[in-house]
């Protein structure tokens, strides 16, 4: 009858990985080849792959991806088994996906592998395994699910304040550039209800200032223009709240026009000289959960000071 031998300390390991232990682990502490069998024999450990062991009984699906990832060192969760990662309701697929570098190998029955490049900004770790980031996790996520299950996850992630919009909108521009990149117009479209423009004069500013006006702040003057003492014209305002000095303007998420970027600095810092308060407004932030930038603009309305005073 063969004996158990004691894991003692590497246990250790184990509890840091989810349940597994490695070959390598294991004659660390000083486990034989022999000895190793045993403890399959004797159910107290269960063989993966070769060199790759879990506590029986241990096996979770978060185990299933931290084996994917001790197999291979250089490898990131990602797409919906990131999402399942980072507590998104979703069910993770029975075989993880994982990402690894372009130029390395992807043969593996662990799970499912995926070759792109990750910048450090789209990667991260969470319950202890390495995985995308949230905002990188949906971009990833778009190849594989149908566009209504994407909104889905999108609405969640946002309502639940895991991720913003514009966090999304990054990453997708960084993972664009990675040829072969699909999805990303199903992504587009999911994202369009929360980073399209608001426009002048159209049902979404209205909705706007409805909301301004719902949160107990007095609507605002649209298309504002504002004039230097000289009477040099200066800039027309989205929305103004010209007796606080406080005005808001409407940007896309979605595009960042570069040739531009100057002339809207000078153009801000202009305003500002003049003693303006100004911040931007999102489509995204008109959801009913965003009230933050409802809060900033009443509490820049408290604290400017009136032109009238």
């Amino acid at each position: 009858m063969r004996s158990t031998t004691r894991l003692g300390s590497a246990l250790a390991f184990a509890r840091t990985n989810h349940g597994l232990l490695t070959t390598e682990a294991l004659r660390s502490e000083g486990f034989s080849t022999e000895q190793v069998r045993d403890l399959v024999a004797d159910r107290v450990l269960e063989r993966i792959i070769r060199g790759l062991y879990r506590l029986a009984g241990s096996r979770t699906r978060l185990q299933d991806i931290a084996a994917c990832l001790l197999r291979h060192p250089s490898a990131r969760g990602s797409h919906v088994s990131a999402l399942y990662v980072h507590g998104v309701e979703v069910e993770p697929p029975r075989r993880p996906h994982f990402t690894l570098p372009a130029d390395r190998g992807s043969g593996t029955r662990l799970g499912v592998a995926h070759r792109s490049p990750l910048l450090p900004v789209d990667c991260t770790i969470r319950q202890g395994l390495r995985v995308t980031t949230l905002a990188r996790a949906i971009v990833d996520s778009a190849e594989v699910l149908p566009t209504e299950r994407l909104a889905e996850v999108v609405n969640e992630s946002v309502s639940r304040k895991l991720v913003r919009i514009p966090e999304v909108v990054a990453a997708a521009g960084r993972a664009e550039s990675a040829p072969g990149r699909a999805g990303l117009g199903r992504l587009r479209a999911v994202l369009a209800s929360w980073t399209d423009a608001i426009e002048p004069g159209s049902p979404t500013e209205a909705a706007a200032i409805r909301r301004i006006r719902s949160f107990g702040l007095p609507a605002p003057t649209t298309q504002h223009e504002v004039y230097d003492d000289d009477g040099t014209f200066v800039a027309r305002l989205d929305m103004a709240w010209p007796d606080h000095l406080v005005g808001r303007e409407y940007v896309s998420a979605r595009w960042h026009r570069p040739d531009r970027i100057e002339a809207d600095e000078l153009r801000l810092q202009r305003l500002e000289e003049l003693g303006w308060s100004m911040d931007n407004l999102y489509r995204y932030q008109l959801q009913p959960n965003e009230v933050d930038w409802l809060r900033m603009l009443a509490a820049e309305m408290t604290g400017a000071r009136s032109t009238s005073a």
